[in-house]
């Protein structure tokens, strides 16, 4: 289990509502995806069976949390396709359905019960309208923990059954000691790098690290100022990231909106080099000159358009890079 960096003051107030009795049984805990929410969740019901069980008891208890086979505990995320050899695009309403059955079972030497859907963002609308019913229907042993990286995103019914904790991105301080904890041979300037690109989600930085898509960023600067958009080059490009599962792909995505962005910026004359940390981002001054603001906005717009379309109706990946390179005339 991941040791907790930061949100200390979160964890105090849930842990004392809970012991005192006094805890909302369903909690929203929105924020950054990839900042530790997940962590969060996981190490405050640790403490709580930590409290609770006896010693000789706490160990056997903490690994079937670990392990997400303790009786008392439901951790809710996106099914696994066998078949497609994929993880599938939603939470289903028949994984909803089956926490009734959960909730209505004796609880296992009478401890209380937890839920915890990762990510509530990922739920299906029928499966919403389930999660909903649960949620109007609350039962004392039973605590629900929705973790949401995109809180607008949930239907305004469930938030407002819900104890609202918003999470702020951790500072470099926090950021830096999560990386270090975490990856070997990692110097200084790379963690500031990876800070300035995933605005200060520790989750994000090792997703860009691991996957190796970090190496796509010199990649995608090439590209935006070449001025054929079927050149080799871009030809190569397209071919390469098209093979991106779609969850790296959206992280290269959000690499190339960070760069269109702060082009963007630059070109009107904004100074982003106090917010950032890393030497790498002041490569983009050499780009923003060659790149024009209206070809910026098309390519923005591009991706503003399209984006949601790409995931939702499984559209070609190639295609659609392909598309972002060529000529925008609307």
């Amino acid at each position: 289990m991941n040791n907790l960096v930061g949100f200390s003051n979160k964890k105090k107030i849930i842990l004392e509502n809970y012991f005192n009795k006094n805890l909302h049984n369903s909690l929203i805990f929105s924020g950054l995806k990839g900042i530790g929410k997940k962590t969060f969740v996981f190490d405050v019901i640790n403490e709580i069976f930590s409290r609770s069980v006896n010693k000789n008891q706490i160990t056997h208890h903490l690994n079937l949390i670990k392990n997400h086979t303790h009786p008392n505990i439901r951790y809710i995320k996106k099914d696994y396709d066998v078949k497609l050899n994929k993880e599938k695009n939603i939470i289903s309403i028949e994984q909803i359905r089956k926490l009734k059955t959960f909730i209505n079972e004796s609880s296992f030497d009478g401890f209380n019960k937890f839920i915890i859907i990762d990510s509530s963002d990922d739920l299906s609308i029928s499966a919403s309208n389930s999660l909903l019913k649960i949620l109007e229907e609350p039962k004392n042993n039973t605590y629900i923990f929705l973790i949401s990286h995109q809180f607008s995103s949930l239907l305004p019914t469930i938030r407002s059954r819900c104890l609202k904790f918003k999470f702020k991105n951790h500072n470099f301080d926090n950021f830096n000691l999560i990386l270090t904890q975490k990856t070997n041979e990692i110097n200084d300037e790379e963690i500031k790098f990876l800070f300035d690109l995933s605005n200060g989600s520790p989750g994000l930085a090792l997703s860009l690290r691991d996957e190796k898509i970090l190496e796509l960023y010199n990649e995608i600067l090439d590209t935006l100022v070449d001025n054929d958009p079927i050149s080799i080059n871009n030809l190569e490009f397209s071919n390469k990231v098209s093979h991106l599962s779609n969850d790296e792909f959206k992280i290269f995505l959000s690499i190339l909106k960070f760069i269109l962005i702060n082009l963007n910026k630059l070109n009107h004359g904004i100074n982003i080099f106090d917010q950032y940390l890393s030497n790498k981002i002041s490569l983009l001054n050499d780009y923003a000159s060659k790149i024009s603001k209206n070809f910026i906005i098309k390519k923005l717009e591009y991706l503003i358009n399209n984006e949601n379309d790409l995931f939702i109706y499984n559209l070609d990946k190639k295609l659609f890079v392909l598309n972002f390179f060529a000529e925008i005339d609307n």
